[in-house]
């Protein structure tokens, strides 16, 4: 195939590919609406549209934001990296002349990148392809790896629209660098463009320090390789008993030029290190720091390589290696004991200890969903489709590009199995792996028709998983649940309009982006995470008694509002007595109360010596054995004495003791009111049990549970002998709440329920009364 009839067959068809990728991107923005998605890219999207009124120099210059970790404030151009607010400003140039503003900018900004993303894989799947050894190989595994991008899961679940964060952008930026890199083995100063094209990751994703370690390996690996194999295939020539009446053989040779390799790498760390060091949040420092241990040894071992080359020659250099392994060894060997140093000195900390090492985490880190260890069956559905092309491929990448994708196959793969957020880091090398498998089976007599059927079997299944996501909704249209409800967006317009212009608002760290962006209110914390004491004196505040928290919120804090979250459903039971419906907390999950957990552990990990004498923590008991036996029930079977709750056979996690901040905020049947009016009096929670006239009947009393039951401390004497744990913190006397919105009358309704005080209900959201706002009244 000449280059015209490449050219003819290649353009058409990645056009196609962009044009689907990029439809399939924007669809969830039609389908769901035009708002930003998870919680990071509105910070993103904040500091775009600051950037656009102030210009780029405060990024430097430093710039000091008090609507965010009140009352500190803080400079976000030292915590965040500017390159994904910069693309999207770049986007928005070009759209703003069609009329486009800023927000759908943004919107759309990712779609865009993570779409072109088909053309940086191509380029990465030809040169890997090229070596292959087959005909026309570099096209075919290119055009299969830009097929696959387009559709993959992994690829579309960080890069859709809306998803405004870094992954869209280093998702186009890797493989694009790492094909440059390739070619500079061929064109040295191809390695400055690598270095522009994966530099730019570091101003946007703090998983850059991978890209450069995975570089500098490359460099220590490729060489390495080779060497290896010419000492050991010289060993193996002439045999015994035979004369040596053949031909001498060719003097050995590496298939890269040693010099090239030296300029490229050097070009590459040069350009990659200037993009680091310009950053504040890194600055010169961060050169010196243990991320750069790996790239300086590859820089080291390139320099060695060439001089060997230059000085001695390749023959003589592989017979040194032979007599010398010891050395390589002992190298080797100093640079883990570097990398434990570095460890034990805690340069390496938070996220990246938590990636290399899976059980050293905080609870801070601990307690994101994307920070938890993978599970199998989150890695097949990414990539079960392609798996078996990936294993094909392996035997094939030991090639001078091939070995850049295996390293990166091999090293990806673990940092994806230790945590779920990586899985996406893999995308590039399991694209490209995976194609040159399918290429390598169709070239076979045997299974190649067969493999066909196979490929086409496993893109229908990657279309069809690839579309199931590119169908999601956005965060904020769930209300973070998963389950589509206006609560939140309902909650920000009414902190928008009701309260006073930047007013501070406690809640948990999850929601401080979208307090402080969309709610224009200030927050305490954010997803930043970069103050764990404040989150674990948040965390305290909310699980202190109500007159213990209030005081921490309002004194402490300076705030007088409190947000929180918890969705809840009724269903309906049958019981011996007739069918009651009862309150099921956490139904669809994700609130407050599944967080309070977290909540609990980072205020004893981070403010312990207060936390334990506010919360009566006895001496000698563990944060986890604390949880489970005086805050909330364990979720499951639990071990030991831990507290459970079992209704139809299935285990709930239920609160231990009401008389917590949080817990009087989401269990009081105040907030039931406004949404089901004086129906409220008659819906209890799942572990409350049942009124039947003047008549508290448990559910244990009705057959109902198993195991350890649970009762409003009130009514224990009722049922003595019946209860394991007793909830504490319970209340049967008259709450008055206001039973005509009009006129403002009020009613006393007496019920079961949690005393709020001083803490006063002045919001409910709507439609479903998942979020609740609360005031500090004294």
């Amino acid at each position: 195939m000449d280059r015209r009839e490449k050219i003819l067959l290649v353009v058409p068809a990645l056009l196609a590919a962009f044009a689907m990728a990029l439809y399939v991107r924007m669809y969830r923005v039609f389908l769901w609406g035009w708002w930003l998605d998870e919680f990071d890219p509105y910070v993103r999207y904040y500091l775009a549209r600051y950037t656009l009124e102030h210009g780029v120099g405060w990024w430097w210059g430093g710039a000091h934001f008090t609507q965010f970790w009140y009352p500190y404030g803080i400079d976000w151009g030292k915590v965040l990296l500017p390159g994904t607010s910069f693309y999207g400003l770049f986007v928005y140039s070009i759209l703003r002349p069609f009329g486009v503003d800023l927000w759908h900018a943004v919107i759309a900004a990712p779609a865009i990148m993570n779409a072109l993303a088909v053309f940086s894989a191509f380029y990465l799947g030809y040169r890997v392809g090229s070596e292959l050894g087959v005909p026309n190989g570099g096209v075919r595994v290119g055009l299969v790896t830009a097929l696959l991008v387009a559709f993959m899961p992994a690829y579309i679940e960080r890069g859709f629209a809306a998803w405004f964060d870094d992954e869209p952008i280093s998702l186009f930026l890797i493989p694009l660098g790492l094909a440059f890199l390739i070619d500079g083995l061929k064109r040295p100063w191809m390695g400055a463009l690598a270095g522009v094209a994966l530099g730019y990751i570091a101003w946007t994703w703090g998983a850059h320090f991978y890209i450069w370690n995975l570089a500098g390996l490359y460099a220590l690996v490729l060489p390495t390789y080779y060497f290896l194999k010419l000492a050991l295939t010289r060993r193996e020539e002439a045999p015994r008993g035979r004369k040596r009446q053949q031909p001498q053989p060719q003097a050995p040779a590496l298939p890269f030029s040693t010099r090239n390799l030296l300029l490229s790498y050097l070009l590459f760390y040069v350009v990659y290190a200037f993009f680091v060091a310009a950053i504040p949040r890194y600055g010169v420092a961060s050169l010196t720091g243990a991320f750069n241990i790996l790239p300086t040894f590859g820089l080291l071992a390139a320099a060695a390589v060439w001089a060997l080359d230059t000085r001695l020659g390749i023959s003589r250099a592989t017979e040194l290696l032979r007599r010398y392994i010891w050395l390589i060894l002992a190298i080797a060997l100093a640079g883990i004991g570097v990398f434990v140093v570095a460890i034990a000195a805690g340069l390496i900390s938070g996220k990246f200890i938590a990636t290399l090492l899976p059980f050293g985490r905080s609870a801070i880190v601990a307690s994101v969903a994307e920070h938890s260890t993978t599970q199998f069956y989150q890695i097949l559905l990414r990539y079960g489709p392609i798996l078996p092309f990936i294993i094909v491929s392996v035997p094939f990448l030991f090639t001078p590009g091939g070995l850049l994708a295996l390293t990166y196959l091999v090293t990806g793969g673990y940092a994806a199995a230790t945590m779920v957020r990586l899985l996406v880091l893999l995308a590039p090398a399991a694209a490209v792996s995976a194609a040159l498998g399918v290429v390598r089976l169709f070239d076979s007599r045997r299974l190649g028709p067969l493999m066909l059927l196979g490929a086409v079997v496993s893109m229908v299944m990657m279309l069809v998983s690839g579309a199931s996501v590119a169908a999601q909704p956005t965060q904020i249209v769930t209300s973070a649940v998963g389950y589509p409800s206006d609560d939140f967006l309902d909650t920000l317009m009414w902190l928008k309009t009701r309260l006073p212009p930047y007013e501070p608002v406690a809640s948990w760290w999850d929601y401080g982006y979208w307090i402080s962006v969309v709610g224009n209110k200030t927050s305490l914390a954010d997803n930043s995470t970069i103050n764990a004491t404040q989150i674990g004196k948040i965390g305290l505040g909310m699980m202190a008694p109500p007159q213990i928290g209030a005081n921490i919120f309002s004194r402490g804090f300076g705030t007088k509002y409190i947000l929180a979250i918890m969705p809840f459903t009724i269903y309906p039971i049958n019981l011996q007595i007739g069918q009651a419906p009862v309150l099921i907390h956490e139904y669809p999950p994700g609130g407050d109360f599944l967080k309070s957990y977290w909540m609990t552990r980072i205020a004893l990990e981070n403010v312990r010596k207060e936390a334990e004498a506010v919360l009566g923590v006895p001496a000698g008991v563990s944060a986890e054995d604390f949880i489970y036996t005086r805050v909330m029930s364990y979720p499951g079977p639990p071990p030991g004495s831990y507290a459970y709750f079992t209704i139809g056979g299935s285990y709930y996690p239920v609160p231990l003791n009401l008389n917590r901040t949080l817990y009087a905020m989401l269990f009081s049947k105040e907030r039931l009111f406004p949404i089901y009016g004086n129906v409220s009096q008659y819906l209890p929670w799942i572990f409350e049990g049942v009124e039947r006239g003047d008549v508290f009947t448990s559910f244990r009393a009705l057959k109902v549970t198993g195991g350890n039951v649970y009762l409003p401390v009130d009514v224990q004497q009722r049922l003595q002998g019946l209860a394991t744990y007793v909830i504490q913190g319970w209340t049967q006397k008259g709450v008055e709440v206001v039973v005509d919105p009009l006129t403002g009358r009020t009613e006393d309704i007496p019920f079961v329920t949690a005393l709020t005080a001083p803490l006063r209900l002045v919001y409910v959201s709507k439609p479903y009364g998942w979020v609740v706002v609360y005031q500090v009244t004294s």
